[in-house]
């Protein structure tokens, strides 16, 4: 690899998906361990995940394909990667192992999620939070009837939560049968497996679940059943993303404690960068309490509410806002928590006083608005901050002795949880005018790719303008001059030469002149014409049954995890749909 003084560093992102809720916090956590001064670009090259099975059907050609996306990896120049392809098995790494030159090799690399002593890793310590869980169930509550709902045989984290899940069983003398447990593939739609699950266990009173999603497939299997989690049944699940706290009731979940798996990884990926001794690092988890399994890992003490330091108030707005410390990023205008950290202190020595004056209230009002005008509740859930406030005001209460004190402090509780309901609300209109916003363009989008009545060129013209009308705020598009065709062999490699035919920048369409679109593959993330204030991008590839027509590559921001693939579909059809009347045009006038 070329080595390329003063330019960014090309940081490459190996996914097994995007659109998963697992990932996008992965993926976006990486994305905030990023410093301002690291001058560092991401590209998330994500694939799909194929069973391994003798079957062949559509979705699986489409599935093969798809995963030519990761020949990137090679083909083009990164300085670093950080590989997480579902949990890989040494079985799966071997297979991969096969497929790429010594090139890619030589890469430096992180590998999240794998189990080897050739490459260095980053893991979940899956044992520190799955005991916790369990200690608190069995030791704690008395719960002797458990069950599993577990994940692939191929994935090696779900392999390592069953056998911790079966050992915390067998430590505290209760009995584990292969009953108890039952196998998925980890997404949202196990409802079936979950039925099956609960048929064969009648009477159980938690369920451990491999990761968020497919508790989302017991939450449904339930509800079947009129049963709800956290009355009739604990749940708890792994991986604390977004989705435990979106669910009803929210589901408990196991997380990281400190930073993320993928601040971790970026963080021993630049080391290396930098030829640093790294080690392979485990990353801790912990339980995080709520509606599906009651749980809280802090009290608010009598003697540390009275004493009230800062590191007590820290320890407060860690516990309430939970996901800020894994995702700070240093170039924030404001600091949340050292906000907190003053407005709590103000109201903890109006406490002691016993007195608050009118200005000393209307300052902290002020503060706490900004708070939440600053977008804190990005890092919590509502539920989670609502049930923490409320255990932070009772204690507050049980020692506050001045009745006009106690209204007061009273009363910019309820400033917080009003702000807190408002900025949920307000939150909610705009995912829904965005959805809408989305849902129009791509229609319009589709409309516009109908209506093909020029030449071949005017129409290719036409669909590279009709980029504009799909909201994207930062994109580029890459596409060869004519469609590379997918062969089946695992040497396949894309043609080096294509064209960057046109950027989107702050929502603005360019086309790029054709001196300018000369490109080769290898340059492909590293182009001046890409928007510099992005961070990262994730990169589609465009194609059509056989046919590879090139690349999208789009900023990772809004909702682009959520339909990137589907604006990659949509170009791939225009643009075969546009080649198929070129040649019929050709046809006709041979003719």
């Amino acid at each position: 690899m070329r080595k390329r003084k003063g330019e960014k560093k090309i940081i490459g992102l190996m996914v097994e998906e995007i659109i998963s809720d697992f990932s996008k916090e992965y993926i976006q956590s990486v994305i905030n361990a990023v410093r301002p001064d690291d001058d560092i670009r991401l590209i998330v090259l994500a694939g799909k995940y194929i069973e391994d099975t003798d079957a062949f059907d559509d979705i699986r050609y489409y599935k093969t394909v798809y995963n030519t996306i990761f020949r990137l990896g090679e083909q083009c120049h990164i300085d670093g990667l950080i590989i997480h392809l579902g949990s890989m098995s040494a079985e799966k790494m071997a297979r991969v192992k096969s497929r790429y030159s010594q090139h890619f090799y030589d890469i430096p690399k992180i590998f999240v999620g794998l189990k080897t002593d050739k490459y260095t890793t980053v893991n979940y310590d899956h044992a520190s939070g799955i005991i916790e869980a369990m200690d608190y169930l069995i030791k704690g509550d008395g719960l002797t009837k458990f069950c599993m709902l577990g994940g692939r045989e191929d994935n090696v984290d779900a392999r390592d939560r069953k056998e911790i899940f079966v050992n915390c069983l067998r430590s505290n003398g209760l009995v584990y049968t292969e009953d108890q447990f039952e196998n998925t593939d980890m997404s949202t739609g196990c409802v079936e497996e979950a039925t099956a699950l609960l048929d064969r266990n009648p009477g159980v009173q938690a369920v451990f679940c491999v990761n968020d999603a497919s508790a989302k497939g017991l939450y449904d299997a339930m509800k079947l059943k009129d049963l709800t989690p956290g009355k009739d049944i604990l749940v708890f699940g792994f991986d604390n993303t977004r989705m435990s706290g979106s669910l009803s009731p929210t589901l408990s979940s196991i997380g990281s404690s400190d930073c993320t798996l993928g601040h971790k990884a970026l963080e021993l990926l630049l080391k290396k960068l930098n030829d640093e001794e790294v080690e392979s690092a485990f990353v801790p988890t912990r339980l995080y309490g709520r509606e599906s399994l009651q749980y809280e890992m802090y009290d608010y003490s009598f003697v540390d509410m009275a004493n009230a330091d800062q590191s007590f108030i820290n320890r407060m707005f860690d516990d309430c806002f939970y996901r800020y410390k894994s995702e700070l990023n240093d170039d924030r205008a404001v600091d949340l928590k050292r906000l907190f950290n003053i407005f709590m202190s103000k109201i903890f020595l109006a406490i002691k006083k016993r007195y608050i004056s009118f200005e000393e209230y209307n300052e902290i009002e002020r503060m706490i608005n900004k708070f939440f005008e600053k977008g804190i509740m990005e890092y919590t859930d509502a539920i989670k901050l609502i049930n923490s406030l409320e255990r932070l005001q009772n204690s507050l209460n049980s020692i506050q002795r001045s009745p006009s004190a106690r209204i007061i402090v009273n009363h910019l509780f309820s400033v917080m949880r009003n702000n807190a309901i408002c900025s949920i609300a307000e939150q909610k209109n705009i995912e829904k005018t965005a959805f809408t916003q989305t849902r129009n363009n791509l229609q319009e989008f589709l409309i516009c790719g109908m209506q093909s009545e020029g030449t071949p060129e005017q129409n290719s013209e036409k669909l590279l303008r009709m980029l504009g009308l799909l909201g994207l705020q930062n994109a580029v598009l890459y596409l060869y001059d004519e469609p590379a065709k997918f062969d089946h062999t695992h040497t396949m490699m894309f043609p080096e030469e294509l064209k960057m035919k046109c950027v989107i920048k702050a929502g603005k369409l360019y086309l790029l002149p054709k001196e300018r679109q000369s490109c080769i593959l290898s340059d492909l993330f590293i182009r001046d014409e890409l928007p510099l204030k992005c961070k990262g991008f994730a990169t589609f590839i465009i194609f059509y049954g056989d046919y590879i027509y090139g690349f999208l590559m789009c900023e990772l921001a809004g909702d682009i995890y959520d339909r990137g693939e589907h604006i990659a579909i949509q170009l791939g059809k225009s643009f075969y749909i546009n080649d198929m009347q070129s040649k019929n045009i050709i046809d006709n006038d041979k003719e």
